[in-house]
């Protein structure tokens, strides 16, 4: 009899027993990761570790994503109690960062302050960027803050990022030189920058692949030196200011944007160049009403020899316009372009209530 019940418990062990545990970590962790494709669903992954003791620290090795949102709205409601709204929200987010800090690779992080309140958040915000830099090991880190934060100085020395975005709308200003050896993507939006600056980050940065810059200021020569930057942005689309006045010095970039009101452009030594958009427009005020005119057809016939020998270029609306009725139309014999792409007009008629 006693030999009878050994062999049914054999047979019902047999049963109950866990296959999906017995699977190599690489498959686990790639099963795991299907989890937290959203930022939202990264918690899930940590759940798991209560299934059993193989699965307890495999969460560790799955690439999340995670986001830190600060509406405005936050800053609404009646006194005291969207204050212990916010403070219930920080204390919560803090503490589970102490348990990220454990993943072996967080793929994104993403912190966004669009209070109107944001001098609150600023030691909080802080604490993010000392996370993002120094405790965990996050590839791309992007930061959304809605005032003036100056980025601290211990975030200038970081060889874990790949991807940076950020946004200030205060003065980037390394005071040593910048470490930033793995980035191979930098976004810079809305905040002040100055030819010395530039020349600092991108010193620091020498696998940097493409580098985008938004709505900055102070900035009137870039020279770019680094032989792995291939793709350059100038965005300026979304302001109506057009202090933009910029020299650009890039040997080695393949794809150039420029897009937006600036009000001067001038390339230099752009000899690598296989791409280029030039959506922009200058906008800005001139006394004379002549002088704008000539001005804009000097700089424009400049720029239309920098980029002669390019395969695909593409013109905006106001690029064309001015191309069309001035004497830049003779110099059409210039181009040695497989495609001229021109943007589409698109009107869109507001219908007024």
């Amino acid at each position: 009899m006693a030999k009878k019940s050994k062999k049914r418990e054999a047979k019902k062990s047999e049963k109950t027993e866990d296959r999906l545990s017995d699977l190599p970590d690489s498959i686990l962790i790639h099963i795991l990761s299907m989890l937290c494709e959203d930022t939202e669903d990264s918690k899930e992954v940590v759940r798991t570790s209560v299934v059993s003791k193989r699965w307890q620290f495999l969460w560790m090795s799955v690439p999340v994503s995670l986001e830190i949102e600060i509406p405005d709205d936050c800053c609404f409601g009646p006194p005291g109690k969207w204050e212990r709204h916010v403070l219930d929200y920080l204390n919560s987010t803090n503490r589970e960062l102490h348990y990220w800090r454990s993943c072996h690779k967080i793929r994104k992080f993403s912190v966004n302050c669009d209070s109107s309140d944001t001098e609150r958040f600023v030691k909080d915000v802080h604490l993010w960027v000392y996370f993002a830099s120094k405790l965990a090991n996050v590839e791309h880190f992007r930061l959304r803050y809605e005032g003036a934060y100056e980025f601290p100085q211990f975030a200038f020395k970081n060889t874990s990022w790949r991807k940076l975005d950020i946004q200030l709308g205060e003065t980037l200003n390394p005071s040593a030189n910048v470490n930033w050896s793995g980035m191979v993507s930098l976004s810079l939006r809305y905040m002040y920058l100055t030819d010395g600056v530039m020349e600092k980050v991108l010193s620091g940065c020498p696998n940097l692949e493409c580098l985008k810059l938004y709505h900055f200021v102070d900035v009137h020569r870039l020279e770019i030196s680094n032989v792995k930057l291939r793709k350059l942005i100038i965005d300026n689309s979304e302001t109506d200011q057009c202090d933009l006045s910029l020299e650009i010095l890039a040997p080695y970039i393949q794809n150039l944007k420029i897009l937006g009101s600036c009000r001067e452009i001038y390339l230099r030594n752009v000899a690598s160049l296989v791409n280029a958009v030039l959506n922009f427009e200058f906008d800005c005020y001139i006394e004379e009403e002549d002088t704008l005119p000539r001005m804009e057809c000097t700089c424009l016939k400049e720029l239309f020899h920098s980029v002669a020998h390019v395969e695909k270029l593409e013109l905006g609306p106001w690029c064309i316009q001015v191309y069309s009725y001035s004497s830049l139309s003779k110099i059409q014999n210039i181009f040695a372009i497989e495609f001229i792409c021109l943007v589409t007009l698109i009107v869109t008629v507001f219908r007024i209530i």
